[in-house]
């Protein structure tokens, strides 16, 4: 009896700490009451209540009166109310007369975060993995021998080609390695788009095919690559962010933009992908790695202010790492991801340590 009573407290214990581990945790300044302002996002305004903003699902689930919490509109007036000791936002539509009718006026509901950032990464790719660069068809040349093509010329290109499709003419730019030295993906700089030559004048073989170089935002080049424009990926409604686990630890790459710092909304690549069991919305915590020490009985001071000498050996002590942000994957490679920065409470490099944010 005694022994039932025991476990009975202990699971007790176990359940009333998860419970308080799931508890949503309000800013100590949240407001009560907030008016959906154009140019809001639903991170920001989870940010405004929560201290873990991507915990929003949560903020506005099991709501009724938000039951798609993506179609919030400039003017709203959003409430906190509590629901069995949780904290829950509640929406009261602003009524205005107006003759637009509210099909069209879903074009101006407030995203989850800023798609127009993200778009151009949906609509091509911009990193090609190590396997599929051999064999991947190039931009041959022309009859008149031309070695720059522009938007209007026709080019000829290897293989053969859907007439229904656009195709993509990219360039090869920087190796993204990992921390071993593995190519881990290769940059991909978007030229222009082409599709299958309509002329009457040129004919395609078994080997070559002609295209028209349709739209162009540099020259095209003898050599670049021919792919298929990928049909054109739309964020998931809810853009949910998923926990990964702290185990899965890894490094941000490089900036897209080739800055040395970053800031929150800034596109990343990161050294997880597919193979890591990354998805479209995982999300990790930036890491700032903690100083190196060189600690004895006269003087404690920053390896890195040392002297040459002491500089190449071992630290006697390093400091632990203190998270300084967080970035949510938005799209997903074999052995990389594209990332963008939710959250950031520094200056943080463009090649910080990263690791699984679990929730």
């Amino acid at each position: 009896m005694k022994l039932k009573f025991i476990a009975s407290l202990i699971i007790g214990i176990v359940l009333s700490m998860t419970a308080l581990a799931d508890t949503l945790k309000l800013r100590a300044d949240h407001p009560d009451t907030y008016i959906v302002k154009k140019g809001d996002t639903l991170w920001d305004i989870s940010a405004l209540f929560l201290n873990s903003p991507w915990l929003w699902p949560r903020l506005w689930d099991n709501n009724s009166q938000i039951a798609n919490p993506h179609l919030i509109y400039p003017g709203d007036i959003l409430n906190l109310i509590w629901i069995d000791g949780e904290p829950r936002l509640t929406r009261k539509r602003l009524k205005k007369l107006s003759p637009i009718p509210r099909l069209e006026e879903k074009s101006q509901a407030i995203p989850i975060i800023p798609l127009e950032m993200l778009s151009a990464f949906l609509s091509k790719d911009h990193i090609i993995d190590p396997a599929l660069l051999e064999g991947t068809p190039r931009l041959l040349g022309d009859s008149v021998g031309s070695p720059r093509f522009f938007e209007g010329d026709i080019f000829y290109a290897q293989g053969q080609y859907d007439k229904n499709k656009l195709y993509g003419i990219y360039r090869l730019g920087k190796n993204y390695k990992g921390p071993a030295g593995k190519n881990l993906g290769t940059e991909l700089i978007f030229i222009g788009q082409s599709q299958v030559s309509q002329s009457p004048n040129v004919d395609t073989t078994d080997k070559v095919t002609p295209h028209d170089l349709i739209k162009s935002s540099r020259e095209a080049r003898q050599g670049d690559l021919i792919l298929a424009i990928p049909e054109y990926e739309t964020i998931p409604a809810y853009f949910i962010p998923k926990p990964v686990p702290k185990t899965i630890k890894g490094n941000i790459l490089a900036a897209i933009n080739g800055t040395a710092a970053i800031g929150k909304w800034d596109i990343v690549v990161i050294d997880k992908g597919k193979q890591d069991d990354i998805q479209i919305g995982s999300m990790f915590s930036i890491l700032r790695s903690g100083q190196a020490l060189l600690v004895n009985n006269e003087e404690i001071i920053y390896q890195e202010d040392s002297n040459a000498f002491d500089q190449i050996g071992d630290a006697d002590l390093q400091l632990p790492a203190e998270r300084v942000g967080e970035l949510m994957v938005f799209k997903v490679y074999e052995n990389i991801s594209i990332a963008i920065l939710m959250r950031g409470r520094d200056v943080i490099g463009s090649t910080y340590k990263i690791e699984g944010l679990a929730f």
